[in-house]
């Protein structure tokens, strides 16, 4: 699977583009013909605490799950995000 990160209104460290690109690698235990996982690391503008926003999309063949999570550190919504992910792909997962 290739992981794209892409970060907007800062520059993302090693340390968090390897994070990311662990969490959603784990998602492949879940399905196999994940072909790629777009994540996009953001600001969010406001003055809420919560200002640090991970959004996802994953290229699967037949459909391409997408969703945002926003939490006060990016570490946390990529968690967040991952965790909603597993559990899309679960439902999804043919039977």
């Amino acid at each position: 699977m290739q992981v794209i990160i892409k970060s907007v209104h800062f520059t993302a460290g090693t340390d968090l583009e390897s994070y990311a690109t662990e969490k959603m690698e784990r998602l492949t235990k879940f399905n196999d013909q994940i072909i790629r996982a777009h994540v996009t690391l953001s600001l969010e503008p406001g003055s809420s605490p919560e200002k640090r926003s991970c959004e996802v999309l994953l290229s699967i063949p037949g459909e391409d799950p997408y969703l945002k999570k926003t939490a006060a550190t990016f570490e946390e919504a990529i968690n967040q995000a991952a965790d909603a992910l597993e559990k899309v792909l679960r439902r999804m997962k043919p039977r």
